[in-house]
């Protein structure tokens, strides 16, 4: 079995600092040290509970989507590093059997939800896909879903958990490597029982691919971006965009593929 996994790094144990995602620093090498074990800690489950090929995507946007510590990750899985990127997720298609996302986070407004943001803390208040709001977890997940491909396992925060559940459903599974006390606060528990959970749920949901349903997006689909000022929506409209008022732009296509291409094309 094949499983891709979609990787980010305000999810990780331990981080919940700006400064920990910048991609520069002396903070940002000890949360990329963080990221790679977890990482790790993910695969060896994956294998233990019979996938044959994990393939990891690289998925935070500081340096490039250059986060991982090369010399340090697990040696029998391959890597997708760096940006940008073709297509969106790449390496994503049919012939996966399973998603795991790890660290991912909580969508932008999210209470307590550790470093909670949708693509840009700075550029995005909000964005919906056929009217619901989702974050970066539910995007992932619908390309994913345009596959057939289930996301059977989500470690991040606790509230990231929350929403990964209450999209996905209660079979996937979840690490909650954090407790939310505010955006830049958590309860933190030690890394190394982070990392054996991990493990142990990454190989448990290995026994989950046929359990857990894809996110389906029926066609066409609208993805709809509330912006934070009317500069990050100025700029240049082409076909399946459209400005719907002086904050929000609406991205459409026939399939969730073609609304992402419009979106970040």
């Amino acid at each position: 079995m094949k499983i891709y996994m979609v990787t980010d790094l305000e999810g990780v144990g331990g981080v919940v600092r700006n400064e920990q995602t910048t991609g520069e620093g002396a903070e940002y090498e000890v949360a990329r040290s963080l990221l790679t074990k977890e990482v790790n800690a993910a695969i060896q489950g994956a294998l233990d509970g019979g996938a044959d090929e994990v393939l990891v995507l690289d998925g935070h946007g500081a340096r490039g989507a250059y986060n991982f510590i090369y010399e340090e990750l697990h040696p029998e899985a391959e890597y997708i590093m760096g940006a940008p990127w073709e297509v969106y997720l790449p390496g994503l298609d049919a012939s996966c059997h399973g998603c795991f996302f790890v660290g991912f986070h909580p969508m932008a407004g999210t209470r307590l939800g550790v470093l909670d943001h949708t693509m840009s803390a700075v550029a995005w208040q909000q964005m919906t896909i056929n009217g619901t709001p989702m974050g970066e977890l539910g995007l992932c997940a619908a390309v994913a879903g345009h596959y057939d491909v289930p996301v059977v396992l989500v470690t991040g925060d606790q509230a990231a958990c929350d929403e990964a559940r209450a999209l996905l459903g209660e079979q996937v599974e979840t690490v909650a490597t954090k407790v939310g006390l505010g955006r830049n606060s958590a309860r933190m528990r030690h890394p190394a029982k982070v990392r054996r959970e991990i493990e142990e749920k990454a190989k448990a949901a290995m026994g989950k691919i046929k359990k857990v349903k894809p996110l389906k997006i029926a066609g066409p689909v609208e993805i709809r971006v509330t912006y934070g000022q009317t500069r990050h929506a100025d700029g240049p409209k082409g076909a399946g965009k459209e400005r719907v008022d002086a904050t929000t732009v609406a991205y459409r296509g026939a399939d969730i593929i073609e609304a992402v291409r419009n979106l970040l094309g």
